[in-house]
Parts: C-alpha cells; structure tokens; sequence
C-alpha cells in the first residue's frame, strides 16, 4: 500500500497537465509540478490572490455555484499575464482544480480578428458613404413629389441635398478607387482549379480549427487531424496528395519529431512545418536525423505562418 502511494504521488507530480487542490478560503493545499510552475504559486498560496482583476467575477461563480464545472480565467503574477480554462471537482470542503494553458489559442484568435480587421473597416466606411447618400437621395424625392415650383428654400435645400449626396457617392468611388490600387490581397475571391493541400496536425482542437480557418481563407486545402495516429493513418494513403504538413512538436500519442520521422518514410521530400516552444532545442534534436526544414515558434504568429506556407508551396 505504501509503494502505491508512492507510485500515486510520482505520477500526479509528472502529469503534463496542472491539477490543484484548493481550501474554501481559496489557498492552494496540493499541487503537481506542472500546476504550480504554470501559475508561479506555492503550497499555501491564496489562489484567488493571482486571478487577473477582469476574471475575479468569473472565477468567484465557478467556486460558489455547484452546477458550474468549467471556466476560462486569466491569472496575473508579476508582469506575466497566463489564460487558462479550469476544471473543477468539488468535493465539499476542497475542489480538485484542473488548470490547461489556453494562452496560445488566445493569442492566435485575437491574430486572426485583427488579421481580418482591415476588410471591416473598408466595408464599414463604404456602407457609411452609401448610407448618408441614400438619405439624401430620398429627401431630394420627397421633395420632388411634391409636384410644385421650386425655389428660394426649397430650391436651395434640392440643391444641397444634392451636392452632399454628390459628395457620398464620391467619397465611396474613392474607397473602391484606393481599394484597388492596394497590392493584390493573399486571398483570391475566386477558389483555384488545383487548390495546395495542407495537413494540419494539433492536438488542441480549437487550435487546429482556427489554423484551418487561416488557411481556408488563403484558398489552401486543409485536412486538420487532432489525433496523431490518425493522421498517420491519413498520410499512409494519401501522401501523393499532401503538399504541406503543419504539425505540433508535443502531442500525447505521438510527438512531432517521431509523426515527421513516418511521414517521411513514404515521401522524403515531404515538406513539414513542425511547430515548437523551443525552437533551439528542437532544432538540435533533429539535426541529422530527420529532415525537417522549417520550424515554427509558439506562439505562432500567424504573419509569419502564412508567408511561411506561401514561400513553401505557392
């Protein structure tokens, strides 16, 4: 029983996900390696203490309501700011925390929102010109259907009326003007005959589906898997058909490294994005084993992601 409990408590330490116990007061009673490193606390530690200013009403429903399972809270120690999605157990005086790092999932989506942020306001500034100009085009007609002779005021509104209608529809032929001089965009409105085929590969689910939205709108192919044995299974029958392979470095079944060593058994001049908190040592790892060309820092920037794949495939 003893070397169980022992046994027990070596893996809890090592599991690569941060589990808590926590008091009713909040302060921290129990904690694995990984929890404790991510939220920089320590044994004893109010919890509650490190939980970002815009978070503590979330965080504070989760732990008094009973039906409440699941949150996404941002923490803040230092200078150092960390999002995550808690889980939570309760079990009457304590509740067993289970803290994962959304961090980069959130940086990524605030990319694409900012990355699509330019066409809303080009859409928005024309809808505002042709707005102003329907308007006054349709008290100019009100005015009109009044089947009389006109002038004085009324001439001198008709008039005015419609030299800011004018002026609206000058501005909006401005906006499509410099709209079309801008260099060409990375997306075509048309989709091509014979799209570039993307093998996304992350273990994370939203994070793969926002890499998929990206691409997607470039016009690329995408087949997003979240299972490494899957998308080994995938690339066994469809590997002529694959032009790029973009995949995480640390997945549970199978790490980038050993997914690449695979794929490239079937295509040796495979191109392959491997993507990696690490880089370096990444990089060290591979040197004269596998051949991967390219790597990719994560957080990914998403910039620098899509002129990666450009220079790759296009």
């Amino acid at each position: 029983m003893e070397y169980q409990n022992q046994f027990d408590l070596a893996l809890f330490d090592q599991l690569p996900v941060g589990i808590l116990t926590i008091e009713s007061d909040f302060c921290v009673k129990r904690g694995n390696r990984f929890a404790l490193a991510l939220l920089q606390v320590e044994l004893g530690a109010n919890l509650r203490d490190i939980v970002h200013p815009d978070s503590v009403t979330v965080f504070d429903s989760l732990l008094s309501d009973p039906s409440a399972r699941s949150a996404d809270i941002q923490f803040s120690s230092g200078l150092n700011s960390l999002y995550t999605r808690i889980h939570l157990a309760d079990t009457g005086r304590q509740s067993t925390v289970i803290v994962e790092d959304i961090s980069e999932l959130v940086a990524l989506g605030r990319q694409l929102k900012s990355d699509k942020q330019p066409e809303r306001k080009f859409v928005q500034d024309i809808s505002n010109a042709l707005t102003s100009t329907i308007g006054y085009t349709e008290l100019i007609n009100m005015i009109l259907e009044e089947r009389e002779e006109f002038s004085g005021e009324r001439l001198a509104s008709i008039r005015r009326y419609e030299g800011l209608a004018l002026e609206g529809l000058k501005r909006a032929d401005t906006l499509i003007r410099n709209k079309k001089l801008e260099p060409a965009q990375q997306f075509s409105p048309a989709i091509p005959l014979h799209r570039k085929h993307v093998m996304v590969v992350d273990d994370e689910a939203q994070i793969t589906e926002l890499l998929c939205e990206l691409l997607r709108a470039k016009q690329y192919k995408v087949t997003p898997f979240t299972e490494s044995i899957d998308a080994l299974d995938y690339y066994r029958d469809h590997w002529k058909e694959i032009d790029l392979v973009i995949m995480d470095q640390i997945m549970p079944e199978m790490s980038g490294i050993t997914l690449a060593t695979e794929l490239l058994v079937f295509d040796r001049l495979q191109h392959i994005v491997l993507c990696t908190g690490d880089q370096k040592s990444t990089q060290e790892q591979v040197a004269g084993k596998v051949k991967i060309k390219h790597f990719l820092s994560k957080p990914i920037d998403i910039n620098e992601l899509t002129q990666l794949v450009s220079s790759i495939i296009d």
